[in-house]
Parts: C-alpha cells; sequence; structure tokens
C-alpha cells in the first residue's frame, strides 16, 4: 500500500485508528485524482505515478499535518491509565453483574417460567449454571484479550496491558455456579489453589487465570521478537 508509512507513524503518534483509516483513504483518493491529471498532461505509467506522489509530498509531511491535530489522538493514548486500569474491572463488574442477575432470574425462576412456557424446569436451572459458569471463566479472559488488541492496534507499550491484564486477576469474578437457598455468592479475587483438588474444585476460576494470562504471553511474545 502507498501509505502505509504514514499509517504506522500515525498509529505509534497516538492518532485514533479511525481517523487514521479516513485520512489514508482520502489520500488514496487524492492520489487517484492527480494520477488522472497526469495522465491527461500525457504521463503514462510509473511516470505519472511517481509525478502524482511527489505532488501529494512526502510520508514525514503527510503524517505531520496530522501530528499537529491534537483532538486526533485516541483516548488510549491521552488517558491510557483510564483505559487499561480503571475502566476493566469496572466493566467486567458490571457486565458479570448483569449476566449473573440475569442467570439468576432464569435459574430462580424456572417454575414460574415453566408454567408460562413450553421450556422444561431442569433445562432452565442448567442453562443458568452453564451461564455463570461460563461468566465466572471468561469475563477475565475477555477483558485481557480487548486490552491487548487495543494496545496492538494503537502500538502502545505493552506495559499497559499487561498492568491491566495484572489488576484484572487481582479482580476476578467469582460467581456461585449453582443454585440453593445458602449458595449464592458474589466476590472478587485472585484465586491460587495450592492442590490439584482444590484447582478441580474451582476450575472456573483456574481456568479463567489461565486464559487472561495468554493474551499478555502472546504480547511478551511478540514484544521481544520485534
Amino acid at each position: 500500500m502507498p501509505f502505509d508509512a504514514v499509517s504506522e507513524t500515525l498509529l505509534k503518534g497516538g492518532i485514533a485508528p479511525r481517523h487514521v483509516r479516513r485520512y489514508v483513504r482520502e489520500l488514496d483518493e487524492h492520489l487517484d485524482d492527480l494520477m488522472a491529471q497526469q495522465r491527461a498532461s500525457g504521463y503514462d505509467g510509473e511516470d505519472a505515478a511517481l509525478r502524482a506522489r511527489a505532488r501529494l509530498g512526502d510520508d514525514a509531511e503527510l503524517a505531520q499535518a496530522m501530528l499537529e491535530q491534537p483532538g486526533m489522538r485516541s483516548l488510549a493514548t491521552r488517558l491510557p491509565w483510564l483505559v487499561f486500569l480503571l475502566l476493566p474491572p469496572v466493566f467486567t463488574a458490571v457486565i458479570g453483574l448483569a449476566l449473573y442477575a440475569a442467570a439468576c432470574f432464569i435459574g430462580y425462576g424456572a417454575a414460574k417460567i415453566n408454567a408460562l412456557l413450553p421450556l422444561p424446569e431442569s433445562g432452565l436451572v442448567g442453562f443458568s449454571t452453564a451461564a455463570m459458569t461460563a461468566v465466572q471463566a471468561l469475563a477475565a479472559p475477555a477483558m485481557a484479550a480487548l486490552l491487548v488488541l487495543l494496545a496492538q492496534r494503537q502500538r502502545l507499550k505493552p506495559v499497559w496491558p499487561l498492568l491491566g491484564t495484572a489488576l484484572l486477576l487481582l479482580a476476578t469474578p467469582l460467581y456461585a455456579a449453582h443454585f440453593g437457598p445458602h449458595n449464592n455468592f458474589m466476590g472478587y479475587g485472585l484465586v491460587i489453589p495450592m492442590r490439584w483438588s482444590v484447582a478441580m474444585r474451582y476450575w472456573p476460576v483456574t481456568l479463567s487465570h489461565v486464559l487472561a494470562l495468554l493474551p499478555a504471553a502472546w504480547l511478551i511474545g511478540r514484544s521481544r521478537a520485534a
């Protein structure tokens, strides 16, 4: 692509990806117009492309025009502590609580739902149990993967998603995975099982920790290879 270097410079400079895509698209269109003008002036093929590219300006000039506009910088670049450290645990808690509440509503209301709809009560309870287990196992890993993806798109330092992942592990959502009068609970915390039996008993939490570390491990390996 003719403007890959410009795009990379802008991303490393903190420009939001959506602005980078729009700017590169505009440059492509402008370059096509200049090439058409050069062809109309009697230049063909590579000569027309070279002359059009020269008239448009070099990569440094094109990138600088955007870097001088502070309003184009992304929130992740301007406030990384907010995007990578503060918001992820909050979002994970809010979304997890909403899903947990929905599962509880279905599980404890299975008998009433069964009276209204042709849905087996045991199936509703089983679905609710599976849903809470999935939330417990996948909430933190999904957010950790999102942080790594965001850092890669913005060309940010790996330290931010790594710190964000560490905080997520310290605030892993803990939910009850079954129903009963004394079995409901919800909390947060890092669980380090010291015995295999404990790891198996709390396998959703153990799986959550392992999966949450995979994006961070991938990012570290990629950074070392670069």
